[in-house]
């Protein structure tokens, strides 16, 4: 069954931030006060989730607004099979569907880092399996600084899609048929060429 996003906002973040709750103090808060200093903005629900509004539309439009969803798959996480990440992976793969042309993706919605070992025994019976290969797994033989390790693939993660932004919004002056198969009246045309909410700081 294939989910129509039928109108796409302008993004009002960067980055939805899906995490654990247990996971908050020690990484997620870190990667947030980091991103904001860099000038990347990125949605939490603790500061951006609506009081009193209903959980599930409230991150339904979170992932929305924001350009990317970063999922942070930790040992947490996959304690927490049915907890509210896997509405925010679902919220963000119908998204992603409905950012597929034929032919081509327009935008790529989901970022997974992995805080467990690729070889973890319960990772291939999540929903986290989905899409483990879309991200990069944290390796502590490397390196002992979980946040520093997610700002950089983040900050990669975004650059690379703001190229990909640059690359459509030419596209659509000099291809007609791109212009015209891709619709303006629903914002899916800006949604794609444009790098909502400002662009990254040049580096």
């Amino acid at each position: 069954m294939f989910w129509e996003v039928r109108h796409f906002p302008a993004c009002t973040h960067h980055v939805f931030l899906s995490h654990s709750r247990e996971d908050k103090d020690t990484l997620i808060m870190p990667v947030y006060e980091r991103l904001k200093a860099t000038g990347i903005e990125p949605w939490i629900d603790s500061h951006h989730y609506p009081y009193g509004s209903d959980p599930c539309l409230a991150l339904q439009r979170g992932v929305l607004t924001c350009r990317h969803t970063v999922f942070f798959v930790t040992e947490s996480m996959l304690q927490s099979p049915r907890g509210w990440c896997a509405f925010e992976l679902a919220y963000a793969q119908i998204l992603q569907a409905n950012l597929v042309h034929p032919g081509a993706t327009l935008l790529n919605v989901c970022l997974p880092l992995h805080f467990v070992p690729q070889s973890h025994e319960i990772l291939p019976r999540t929903v986290w399996q989905t899409i483990r290969n879309r991200g990069s797994f944290f390796d502590p033989s490397r390196s002992d600084d979980q946040v520093a390790w997610a700002i950089r693939e983040i900050t990669r993660f975004l650059q690379r899609e703001q190229a990909q932004a640059d690359g459509m919004a030419v596209a659509f002056t000099v291809d007609d048929r791109l212009r015209n198969a891709i619709p303006t009246d629903n914002g899916l045309q800006q949604r794609v060429a444009r790098f909502d909410p400002q662009r990254l700081p040049d580096e």
